[in-house]
């Protein structure tokens, strides 16, 4: 796995989305990568102050509106992740 893959993955890493076998292969190049390492330990601090300081509720008619924006919207293709990290920069 090199640092492009790592990235496209890190986040369903983190929330223990993948199968066993590339969450190994993401832990193996995040051992063996400083810059991915240290990209990952400022996503882990930045999902850590979101979920202590970002507590305020958004107002209902916002909430409303996403909901009903997000029901209008078709359904992703079945088993792929589309373009995810498409564009995306790399850490290092």
């Amino acid at each position: 796995m090199d640092c492009e893959q790592t990235l496209v993955w890190i986040h369903h890493y983190m929330d223990g989305g993948l199968p066993q076998w590339r969450m190994l292969a993401v832990t193996r190049h995040l051992d063996d990568c400083p810059p991915c390492a240290q990209g990952y330990r400022l996503e882990l601090h930045f999902r850590s102050v979101v979920a202590t300081k970002c507590t305020e509720q958004a107002p209902y008619n916002l909430r409303q509106r996403i909901a009903e924006a997000l029901a209008c919207q078709p359904p992703p293709a079945a088993g792929g992740l589309g373009d995810v990290g498409k564009g995306l920069d790399s850490w290092a």
